[in-house]
């Protein structure tokens, strides 16, 4: 599966938005929430691999806000993440379920 493909199939398990992480918070589009990692909870994550490219890899991963608002983060999987991202998934992975 493509990330493109992958973003259909969130899109229809309800994962509507695309969220960005900057300066230690979460934004929606959107949307004019402003959410803090203590807000979201990783429901389900993917990973795409096109087995040539390393720089090509990302994780989707799908996320619900504690308003009910169900998005995307797409993360890279190579040395180019955005740190912020990195550091919210970090955070959302310690997190107890």
């Amino acid at each position: 599966m493509n990330l493109i493909e992958l973003q259909d199939m969130a899109r229809e398990r309800g994962f509507i938005h695309l969220f960005s992480a900057r300066n230690n918070h979460v934004f929606c589009d959107g949307k004019q929430a402003k959410y803090h990692a203590d807000d979201l909870t990783i429901l389900d994550s993917r990973g795409v691999d096109n087995g040539t490219d390393p720089g090509d890899d990302a994780t989707l991963y799908m996320i619900e806000a504690a308003d009910g608002t169900r998005g995307m983060l797409i993360v890279p999987d190579s040395f180019h993440t955005d740190p912020d991202k990195a550091d919210l998934v970090d955070h959302l992975r310690r997190r107890p379920s």
